[in-house]
């Protein structure tokens, strides 16, 4: 009896041991319970928590890699802890070591001088031009012109005004303006009309705010300065012009990569290789000479580029020295001065210079947008003259005390402004892009 009992229980002592052992390979083959998948979680974000657990465990960090696969092999299913470590890393390519996962590096952003110098094929872009100085703004305009109109001038001084008929005006406050005089009329109306010309094309930036004045020696603006009137020996009731005075105003030359070997401009196109290797001050200066260019063509001002250009068959270095009436300011802008050559006596001679100013303005095929549009809104328009008279009526008290802009002139500034809306197209269908090219 006593030999069963004991023969019993070694039988029973075995299964047991079968028994555990094969729980225990069960359990190891599969994960714990805590590391169970589901497909992935509700809408809600929360994850179903098992029950008689304390409450709703938060969701998981990582994205929920799909329901575990057998390994090729045959073996046991992978563990949620491998997957989730692949899945902190998921911009490696998958089951890839992690030794040898390759870290995803951002994309570097361009540095500006990296960035494409034009778009859609003829305009400057945008990130260029942002670099281009404000120059002259309308608040600082306004606020010039407020305070001269009709100002006592306190003193009137020799040099810093160009000519020496010209003089420098002082006002109570310390303002200070460039009091010019014209030979004849034409030449302040010209000018004046120039300013103007200047705001319709979205070009005041560049040129010194302007207001006119009338020399009356009994007048109480010149009360102060009788001597110096005599001095100058202005005609009484000549209208003359008050432009804003820069201090610390240096000379502008030619960017020298634009000069070819002779002396003459090479052209400017996105097409070729003009605009490569420039540096990004070179480029932001271009951008404003191309402004400076087409608004010479539109006035027909002969007294700056296009005098150099005349001065080439005597003088090859001429591009090599400072440009006429073309000065940089304390900000950096470039500045357009002394513009009384322009549209009234530039135009009487037009005929005589345009043999520089219409190649001149053709070698330019790469141009700040905002102003190629103003350009092609005037040809539409075919209102360019009443407009610009408009604003000149508007924004000038003393307008009536000059003759107007003549027929003829108001004429030619239309087809002067009509050729250059059709050079801009020309350009565009040569160089430009459609969107997406």
């Amino acid at each position: 009896m006593g030999r069963r009992m004991r023969s019993a229980a070694t039988t029973a002592g075995l299964w047991l041991l079968v028994l555990g052992s094969l729980l225990a390979l069960w359990g190891g083959l599969l994960p714990p319970r805590t590391e169970l998948l589901i497909p992935g979680p509700p809408e809600d974000g929360i994850l179903p928590h098992p029950p008689g657990s304390s409450g709703p465990k938060s969701a998981p960090r990582f994205p929920q890699p799909p329901l575990l696969a057998r390994d090729a092999r045959g073996g046991s299913l992978k563990t949620f802890r491998s997957l989730l470590t692949l899945a902190a890393g998921v911009d490696g390519p998958p089951r890839q070591p992690r030794d040898k996962r390759r870290r995803h590096v951002p994309a570097r952003r361009p540095r500006l001088e990296e960035r494409p110098v034009v778009h859609g094929g003829i305009f400057w872009s945008p990130g260029l031009e942002e670099q281009v100085p404000r120059g002259f703004s309308e608040a600082q305009a306004a606020a010039w012109l407020e305070t001269v109109r009709g100002a006592r001038v306190v003193a009137l001084e020799r040099g810093g005004c160009g000519r020496s008929s010209n003089r420098l005006a002082l006002f109570p406050d310390g303002t200070r303006a460039c009091v010019r005089y014209g030979i004849n009329p034409e030449q302040i109306q010209g000018e004046a009309l120039s300013y103007y010309l200047a705001r319709l094309l979205g070009l005041q930036r560049h040129v010194p705010p302007l207001a006119l004045a009338r020399v009356e020696a009994r007048g109480a603006q010149w009360a102060q300065v009788q001597e110096e009137l005599r001095a100058a020996h202005w005609t009484e009731g000549s209208v003359v012009s008050l432009t804003s005075w820069l201090p610390n105003l240096t000379d502008v030359v030619v960017p020298a990569p634009w000069r070819s070997e002779d002396g003459h401009l090479r052209p400017l196109r996105a097409a070729g290789d003009e605009l490569a290797n420039r540096s990004q001050a070179e480029l932001v200066d271009l951008v404003q000479w191309t402004d400076l260019i087409l608004f010479d063509y539109l006035t027909a001002n002969f007294d700056r580029l296009v005098s150099n250009l005349f001065s080439l068959q005597w003088d090859p270095r001429v591009m090599q020295r400072a440009t006429s009436n073309l000065h940089r300011g304390p900000g950096g802008a470039l500045v357009f001065l002394d513009n009384e050559a322009g549209l009234v006596h530039g135009y009487r001679v037009a005929g005589m210079w345009d043999k520089y100013n219409e190649p001149l303005l053709q070698s330019v095929c790469v141009f700040r947008e905002r102003t190629a549009r103003r350009v092609l809104d005037l040809h539409r328009g075919q209102d360019a003259a009443a407009r610009l008279l408009r604003l000149y009526q508007h924004q000038e008290p003393r307008f009536p005390e000059l003759a107007e802009l003549a027929d003829p002139h108001a004429q030619l500034l239309q087809r002067r402004l009509d050729f250059l809306a059709k050079h801009i197209l020309h350009c565009k269908a040569k160089y430009g892009r459609r969107p997406g090219t």
